[in-house]
């Protein structure tokens, strides 16, 4: 496609209130939620920077360290259906503040385990507590944003994951190395538990004083902007089918996108507890711990501009398909190297496609539920399929731990994620998915796009 410079344009006045409100909603209400979520993943993965001391102190082996750190996804996956049909009935205000302070408070809490039970039930109730979080700010932004700008504002928010992933073992890591041991009576690793987990419950308040359950309700639009945007909002919705939500947990639409996300979480989720040790035993266990996490930490930094680049792309074609599955591709190439290269430059490159690959997919996947879901139908859809795909961070890094057990190296478990990376990614090419206007990414389709 060719790059030629045109003329400005004038904007049409509603051009124009299109990128004051849209401006305007997004500046008030996307950093926060993505705060939030940088505190939810920064919960849910600091056991990990934890466990340097913390399995020792509570004579942890690595299988029950590992049963503890997934067994967050069985709180996570039995409460995430419940908990969206919930910020259905009492409002994203109350409903989305309530899951940052209570996670807050059980991720704090966690400070005071005393064992393998303790802290398998701890790991339940954070699972329990996050529940509904992302699939709930997905529905909300269906409440607020047009069509064409809800990729690129999810993507916005999912930055959170990634700058959790960039600083947070970092952060951690510092935390417990400038906390004196058994200071105060406390541990380092109990220490970090606290620190990361009090601000949580003040993000948690500031969610109940700023947020707004509905356009119409927010004091900070005016009655022009208001009128504009819930018209357009009306205008761009499919008509709307009555009856039970829960139905929609029996349509093959959810069930294909549930298999799909799952696929992916099952790849992600190895990236994130094995990045470390694939790094470390590639450059043959000469790394330090600290130049371990520095390295760890630039995938998640490519994937933070990536992903970005990727959902405005898929915002300005109206093109969901496709940006969802081409990055299940990429990831899939990138496993694919990781596993097939003994050269750590090779692996590493191997393993940021991974990762950028697997970040990439959500801002456009989470826009499919909604051309074909409707009213509280969204809301139920996108919480099962995030709950199921959820179930990929549990089964996938176990399954890559017995692999990587039973045959001495992580290219068996390289293979099969590989494989239902590829799987996750060409079903969503299904028929079944495709727009009844075109959608197929194609030559023609992009420069008409691109040309509007």
């Amino acid at each position: 496609m060719a790059f030629t410079s045109r003329p400005p344009t004038a904007l049409t006045p509603d051009q124009r209130m299109h990128r004051t409100v849209t401006r305007k909603i997004a500046w008030r209400i996307v950093p926060l939620l993505g705060i939030a979520y940088f505190m939810a993943n920064l919960e849910r993965a600091n056991l990990g920077i934890a466990s340097l001391s913390m399995n020792e102190s509570l004579g942890l082996t690595a299988a029950t360290y590992g049963l503890a750190a997934g067994l967050y996804f069985v709180g996570y996956f039995v409460f995430e259906v419940p908990s969206n049909m919930a910020l259905t009935r009492f409002g994203a205000r109350k409903w989305l503040a309530r899951i940052a302070i209570t996670w807050g408070l059980v991720a704090t809490a966690t400070c005071f385990v005393q064992g393998p039970v303790s802290l398998n039930l701890m790991r339940i109730l954070l699972g329990i507590a996050e529940a509904g979080l992302f699939p709930g700010v997905v529905f909300y932004f269906t409440l607020w944003f047009l069509p064409r700008d809800r990729a690129k504002m999810l993507a916005f928010f999912v930055i959170g994951s990634s700058l959790s992933g960039m600083i947070g073992p970092p952060v951690s890591g510092a935390i417990m190395s400038a906390w004196p041991h058994a200071l105060f009576g406390l541990e380092d690793w109990r220490a970090l538990f606290i620190a990361e987990g009090l601000p949580s419950i003040v993000v948690g308040l500031v969610i109940w004083k700023v947020l707004v359950d509905r356009p119409d309700k927010a004091r900070w639009l005016s009655a022009e902007q208001k009128t504009w945007l819930t018209t357009e909002l009306a205008r761009h919705e499919a008509p709307s089918r009555h009856g039970n939500p829960l139905r929609c947990l029996a349509n093959p639409k959810v069930l294909i996108l549930s298999f799909s996300y799952f696929a992916k979480n099952c790849g992600g989720y190895v990236l994130v507890f094995f990045m470390p040790q694939i790094i470390k035993s590639i450059n043959g266990d000469h790394l330090s711990t600290l130049a371990v996490s520095l390295l760890s930490a630039i995938p998640a930094a490519v994937t933070l501009v990536v992903s970005l680049l990727w959902a405005a792309h898929s915002d300005r074609l109206q093109e969901r398909r496709w940006h969802a599955a081409i990055p299940m591709f990429v990831a899939t190439a990138g496993v694919v190297l990781a596993a097939a290269s003994s050269d750590p430059i090779l692996t590493m490159i191997g393993l940021i496609l991974a990762t950028a690959g697997v970040g990439s997919v959500g801002s456009s996947f989470f826009q499919l539920p909604s051309s074909f879901l409707t009213g509280p139908m969204v809301a139920v859809g996108i919480a099962a399929i995030n709950a199921i795909g959820n179930l990929g961070g549990f089964v996938g890094p176990y399954a890559f731990g017995v692999l990587e057990k039973s045959t001495g190296s992580f290219f068996a478990g390289n293979a099969l994620l590989a494989a239902l990376l590829a799987v996750g990614g060409m079903v969503i090419l299904l028929p079944m998915f495709r727009r009844r206007t075109s959608d197929m990414f194609d030559s023609a389709t992009i420069q008409a796009k691109a040309a509007e």
